[in-house]
């Protein structure tokens, strides 16, 4: 559900020798590359990229998602996925890894939920909101907690939360990336993020830039798999979009140069990393290679997996994706004590599944083994669910996840359509449906405020549906239930 407003989409069948499989998905004869572009708009920008990378000799494959798209200051494009053998290129995601969504299944009927009620929940929910990274408030974890997190993920705060191990269980990979039991925090974290507020105040509930609370009411049940969920027609569910928190983006910064720092923020990473790197691993740390690999602006940096630095940053990425599932478990718990504190202390609500798109996994698929670095796109999970975001007016979708295709390439999936979606908005091609939505937007923390409430009219499902289409025809994700948005919060 991005709000980036670049409506570029890749379409790279232009080239010589390309061919059309299935329903958009373009194969390029003896090429790395397979893209499931929609052939909507061209970007050459996109295509030059992807094939730059395609070169590299340590790139195996490159799949390019229907919503493929270029943000701003990223070294990739967006809605990609990447296997690479023996290296690990930090580049090829999102510092802030394990970002996600989910979806909070409750027993409401939407016919029940009026705009006061929604109201209540959202400013219930926001309240416990971090106005700042240091500020504390009911979902906080101490710093013992942290130290847990980084090595059990989402099960180092099951206590806290008060889940359990059937709702971490919900989560990818089971809330949980194993390779960072075997070491000392210290010898992977700069001390500040361990001993300091900064890591463990928020917890949950930033709903800014693209991030989204969202309230929505099953529109249709399209699969008998809806069912097993506990999915009706007429229910009420809770969608989530958000990242990993002020710790996962903070410790990756310090493993490599990203283009989209900030420019204010560059000399402080500099000196953080400089007294991590040189003076905490004192003696651990060989100079040269340090400053190749993590202070110096490389575009893409492979990581040899078994080198010591690889294996000190695949520590580091390991506690960054673990920190994710905590930080997320914090905002379940926050809409199901929203729930049952401003609309019915009876409501039952449990969380059906929630997913990451930026990452950086070991995978076997289809007989090959590698690293797949995702960016904004979902691992696939056969038989699993998959969450498709649509926008704010726009419906979203539940999936059911399918086999890849005959060669298996297809692995991955599109974490939304927003960039699809805007585009068909841009071109005034984004029709009205029935029904409408609330949007609030909050500042955050105790004394959060009301800044923009407003209705606004429903809108077209076509582009999401495009993509959907795209995605099941190619034997990739299936619709199940689609989603309409009732309420949307951003903070």
């Amino acid at each position: 559900m991005s709000h980036s407003g670049l409506s570029v989409l890749s379409n790279v069948s232009g080239r010589a020798g390309a061919r059309t499989a299935p329903a958009g998905r373009i194969v390029e004869p003896n090429s790395k590359l397979v893209s499931l572009s929609l052939g909507i708009e061209s970007n050459e920008l996109i295509d030059r990229s992807l094939a730059e990378m395609a070169q590299l000799p340590y790139v195996e494959e490159i799949l390019a998602l229907p919503d493929v798209h270029q943000k701003e200051m990223m070294e990739i494009p967006s809605s990609i996925a990447v296997t690479t053998r023996d290296v690990i290129v930090p580049e090829f995601t999102s510092a802030a890894v394990n970002d996600g969504m989910g979806v909070v299944v409750t027993d409401l009927d939407a016919a029940g939920l009026t705009p006061e009620r929604l109201t209540a929940f959202f400013t219930r929910v926001n309240a416990n909101s971090a106005a700042h990274p240091f500020d504390g408030n009911r979902y906080s974890i101490t710093t013992d907690e942290l130290r847990r997190v980084l090595v059990e993920g989402g099960h180092g705060v099951l206590g806290r939360y008060g889940f359990s191990q059937e709702t971490v269980g919900r989560m990818e990979g089971g809330g949980v990336v194993h390779g960072a039991q075997d070491v000392d925090a210290e010898e992977v974290v700069p001390l500040h993020l361990l001993t300091t507020r900064f890591s463990r105040s928020e917890m949950g509930l930033n709903f800014g830039g693209n991030h989204f609370l969202e309230v929505q009411v099953v529109d249709r049940v399209l699969d008998p798999a809806a069912n097993a969920w506990g999915l009706r027609e007429g229910q009420v569910v809770v969608m989530y979009h958000l990242g990993p928190g002020p710790f996962s983006g903070t410790l990756l910064h310090h493993y490599s140069r990203r283009t989209k720092l900030k420019s204010h923020r560059v000399p402080m990473f500099f000196m953080s990393k400089l007294f991590f790197h040189f003076v905490q691993r004192f003696g651990r740390t060989n100079p040269a290679r340090a400053w190749a690999m993590h202070f110096r602006q490389n575009r893409w940096t492979p990581f040899p997996v078994r080198s010591e630095e690889g294996q000190l940053f695949r520590r580091a990425l390991a506690m960054a994706l673990n920190f994710g599932y905590a930080y997320r478990l914090g905002t379940v718990r926050a809409i199901i004590d929203g729930l049952t504190e401003a609309v019915s202390s009876s409501v039952k609500a449990d969380l059906l599944c929630d997913i990451s798109h930026n990452g950086i996994t070991e995978e076997t698929w289809g007989g090959r083994h590698g690293w797949v670095a995702r960016h904004n796109a979902c691992r696939l999970t056969p038989g699993g669910p998959a969450i498709v975001a649509g926008s704010y007016d726009v419906a979203s979708y539940l999936g059911i996840g399918l086999d890849g295709g005959d060669d298996q390439r297809l692995s991955s999936y599109d974490h939304g359509a927003g960039n699809l979606i805007e585009h068909f908005r841009d071109h005034d091609r984004l029709g009205e449906e029935a029904g409408s939505v609330l949007r609030l937007k909050m500042t955050r923390g105790k004394n959060a405020e009301i800044v923009r409430r407003s209705d606004v009219p429903m809108r077209s499902a076509e582009p999401i549906d495009l993509v959907m289409e795209c995605l099941e025809r190619n034997r990739v994700v299936r619709p199940a239930v689609r989603l309409r948005p009732l309420g949307n919060l951003k903070n």
